[in-house]
């Protein structure tokens, strides 16, 4: 026990060290303070809060101020047994019965028997070691005696000494012995005989029970089973059930049944070294027995309470979602989830507190955790200073400088806390701030103020309004500067933010004329709107009251629309562009007649709502924007109305007849434009019918023409193809044929090469194939020839049709061979006849030739050449 002590008390000043520590440690740079500081100063900002993937870090298993449990002072290592303390036992000492209920001989045994060493002794062996008593009741013979019936005995005593008799007849012999009264025939069927003051004690503890007596004193707990007692010293308390019961005890004998789901809260006595003592303990379920004057016993608690607390031992129950407060040894304490167990005299538990994001604070003693959502700012003070977070996370302190404020959220146009001031200008609007009472004007955009002097007025608007011109009266201006003075000490900023019931924003149908008398003083209405904007705030509040704006527009406004109606006469403004219901043309033009009754140039007179716009933006605009910064940016006029009603009737009767009239204009105008339109139809009705014919004539030639057109072109198509195919088809008989011609000569003149090789071999080979030569020259010269001129060939010898001639066949001869012939045209002495007969034998195959020879003239010629064949 006392090494548990000193754990908790190492535990608990470990746990000191680190909060030493953390208030150290979390200071400015870690917490996620915004210290806002004016625009041209930078803002020190941390992202604790936020992880690196930009999502929310919401863990409060992180914080440093919420105690997560101790796993050494888990429920396993509490002592939740008795098993260390003084007088501890395994089991109840209980007496075993002295008696069998079934044997009734034995309970009247031991009532008539005495211990058999001192009659004081009030332990168990005394109590079993009895020694048989002698007794005085006999045998009865006959009907006399006292008959005991089965299952009960009788008593009878002698000088106070009580004496039992079991089942049978019996007679007392000494006549200072009697049957008591009252103990005659007792049943043994009972839980508690007591004979003769407590003298004799018969006690029955049935099943589930124990019974407690007291022997001279002693506290005893008695077994199931009979129990016989005869020394007058034994007190009887009852039965007691220990299984409908969580606690009994007898003296100094305690039994404590602790059921499933609970602790039972005990002192008991422990024993260390050097001393004892009485410590609180939470002992677990079952049986415990304990003998101890010491032990006590306060009750039972269920483990599932969030909190038990039993003297200096305390057990918080902490459920996913809850932080349990409490305060040890005089110090805030934050408790998370899980089961802690704390030993400490000085603790006390203050109550849980649920984390959701409906309880973003929670702060006990000097700790404040903040739980900062999205688009939520928190405020608080630390070190007397104003400090906004705004960035999400959690956030922890522990410190008596910091106090926890509100939330508000990060849309609210102004926040303020002490000197610190937010301010969000939105578009269209502008801040009205005072530093030292001088005007400053703080454009759109985000502001921030660190400076008590710098005092934050309203946001004033300097978009465009629109105002109704009509005239208030008294009334209405009364309540409205009532109204005012309400908003100023509610703190709105304007008059027109709210409505007073009493005095209604909302006219009627007719009450938003401005009645005002034209030139002719003729009153009419005129329904009219104007529209202005600040332009120049600066200017707009240091020469007017803002509030008073509106009014002053208003009052100026109709101030001059009425001087302009005043100069304006009732037909002026009743004046309109046109008269026909066409929006095309002009029928007529109006004729404009001035105060004396003359008529007015058309030309030179303006219209009426274009003339009042141009003269009322004329006398305002500039005024406005140079004297107080307001643009009066335009002037609606929307409809106007005579206020006399027997006027306004004649005019609505005049203008009845105009109308009239107009109608039946445009009636005409509406016929002649549904005849124009009839014949128009029908003409193009006409030409559309033609021109369709003409285009379907065009179409069918254009058909035709296209038919024909591909049609020649096929057939081009397919003579060119023709064409082709057979020139195609001739040139391959003509290349084929060349082919052949070409193979034939080439075998041909493989042939004449072969023979021409053969012949060239000898003399008269080489001038057989010469005359051969010749004689094919010859042949293929007169081929075809249907005529012969006969002429002289020494006159065309150069010519390219002459034949050759026998002196050229004699040069080529002698050019091959180099024969020497020395044969000479003069001395040829051959016959003719014989030079007929060669000649004839050697041009055989040329008759046209040898015909030609035959008429030759000049024989010389030709004998050399016979003289030759004939050798």
């Amino acid at each position: 026990y006392s090494l548990y002590i000193n754990f908790l008390s190492k535990i608990d000043m470990s746990k000191n060290n680190n909060n030493e520590k953390m208030n150290g440690i979390y200071g400015d740079e870690e917490i996620n303070l915004i210290d806002l500081k004016p625009a041209d100063e930078e803002v020190e900002e941390n992202v604790s809060g936020e992880e690196d993937d930009g999502s929310i870090n919401m863990d409060f298993d992180k914080l440093k101020f919420i105690e997560n449990p101790v796993e050494e002072l888990s429920s396993n290592r509490l002592p939740q047994t008795l098993s260390d303390c003084v007088g501890y036992m395994d089991t109840l000492p209980l007496l075993a019965p002295n008696a069998d209920q079934s044997n009734p001989q034995t309970i009247v045994d031991m009532i008539n028997s005495v211990a058999a060493s001192d009659e004081s002794a009030s332990d168990e062996s005394a109590i079993a070691g009895a020694v048989p008593r002698k007794t005085l009741h006999h045998d009865a013979f006959g009907a006399f005696g006292h008959t005991v019936r089965t299952g009960c005995i009788s008593f009878y005593k002698k000088f106070e000494t009580v004496y039992a008799a079991p089942e049978g007849r019996w007679w007392i012999w000494d006549p200072l012995a009697n049957w008591m009264n009252g103990g005659k025939n007792v049943s043994l069927d009972q839980d508690v005989i007591r004979m003769n003051d407590d003298q004799v004690l018969i006690i029955r503890i049935i099943e589930g029970n124990v019974g407690l007596i007291t022997i001279q004193g002693v506290h005893h707990l008695l077994d199931v089973g009979t129990h016989v007692f005869n020394s007058g010293t034994v007190k009887y308390f009852g039965p007691k059930n220990l299984a409908n019961s969580n606690y009994m005890n007898h003296g100094p004998y305690h039994y404590v049944n602790v059921p499933r789901g609970k602790n039972a809260k005990v002192w008991a006595l422990v024993e260390s070294v050097r001393e004892k003592a009485l410590v609180p303990r939470l002992i677990k379920e079952g049986e415990h027995f304990i003998r101890s004057t010491f032990f006590k016993f306060e009750g039972m608690v269920n483990i599932s309470d969030e909190y038990i607390g039993h003297d200096s031992i305390h057990i918080l129950n902490v459920v996913k979602g809850r932080v349990a407060k409490a305060n040890c040894d005089n110090e805030p304490r934050l408790f998370g989830e899980g089961l802690h167990i704390i030993e400490s005299p000085n603790f006390s538990f203050m109550g849980m507190e649920s984390i959701s994001m409906d309880n973003l604070c929670i702060s006990h003693g000097t700790i404040t955790i903040l739980q900062v959502p999205r688009g939520k700012i928190a405020l608080l003070w630390k070190s007397n200073q104003p400090c906004l977070i705004d960035r999400p996370g959690l956030y922890e302190f522990n410190s008596n400088d910091v106090f926890f404020k509100e939330f508000v959220d990060s849309s609210a146009r102004y926040i303020e806390l002490g000197a610190k001031k937010v301010i969000q200008v939105y578009t269209g609007e502008v801040g009205i701030t005072y530093d030292r009472g001088h005007l400053k004007i703080l454009e759109n955009g985000h502001h921030v103020i660190d400076n008590s002097t710098h005092i934050f007025e309203r946001f004033l608007s300097t978009k465009q309004r629109s105002i109704r011109l009509i005239s208030y009266t008294a009334n209405h201006k009364i309540g409205k500067t009532q109204q005012l003075a309400k908003n100023k000490m509610s703190g709105k900023a304007s008059y027109y933010d709210t409505e007073d019931p009493a005095h209604p924003n909302t006219l009627g149908d007719d009450s938003d004329l401005l009645v005002c008398e034209t030139k002719d003083l003729v009153k009419v209405g005129v329904r009219a709107d104007v529209f202005y904007s600040i332009v120049d705030p600066e200017k707009c509040i240091q020469t007017l009251n803002t509030d008073e704006l509106e009014d002053l527009v208003r009052e100026t406004a109709v101030s001059t629309l009425t001087n302009i109606i005043r100069s304006t006469a009732l037909n002026q403004i009743a004046q309109s562009r046109q008269i026909s219901a066409s929006e095309s043309e002009v029928v007529a033009d109006a004729a404009i007649v001035d105060g004396e009754g003359e008529v007015a140039d058309v030309s030179a007179v303006s219209y009426f709502f274009d003339r009042a716009h141009d003269e009322f933006m004329l006398k305002l605009h500039e005024d406005f924007v140079s004297r107080y910064g307001v643009d009066i940016a335009n002037i609606r006029l929307e409809s106007f109305k005579i206020m006399d009603t027997e006027l306004a009737n004649e005019i609505a009767q005049n203008c009845l007849t105009t109308a009239h009239v107009e109608n039946q204009l445009s009636n005409l105008q509406g016929q002649n434009l549904i005849a124009t339109t009839k014949e128009k139809t029908a003409a193009d009705c006409e030409k559309i019918k033609a021109l369709a014919e003409a285009t379907a004539l065009q179409t069918r030639s254009d058909a035709e023409n296209s038919r024909r057109i591909e049609a020649a072109k096929a057939e081009a198509e397919a003579q060119r193809c023709r064409t082709i195919i057979q020139a195609q088809a001739e040139a391959d008989a003509i290349l084929c044929k060349a082919k052949a011609e070409a193979e034939a000569l080439r075998l041909k003149a493989a042939a004449e090469a072969e023979r021409a090789s053969l012949l060239s071999q000898t003399p008269l080979g080489q001038q057989e194939a010469l005359f051969q030569i010749y004689a094919d020259m010859v042949k293929s010269s007169n081929e075809g020839v249907d005529k012969v001129v006969y002429m002289d060939p020494s006159v065309n010898k150069d010519s390219t049709f002459a034949l050759g001639s026998l002196n050229g066949l004699n040069r080529d001869l002698h050019v091959s061979c180099g024969w020497q012939i020395a044969c000479s045209y003069s001395n040829c002495a051959v016959s003719a006849d014989v030079s007929s007969f060669r000649f004839r034998q050697f041009f055989r195959p040329c008759p046209n030739l040898v015909l030609w020879l035959k008429t030759w003239t000049t024989v010389p010629m030709i004998l050399p050449w016979i003289c030759l064949r004939v050798s």
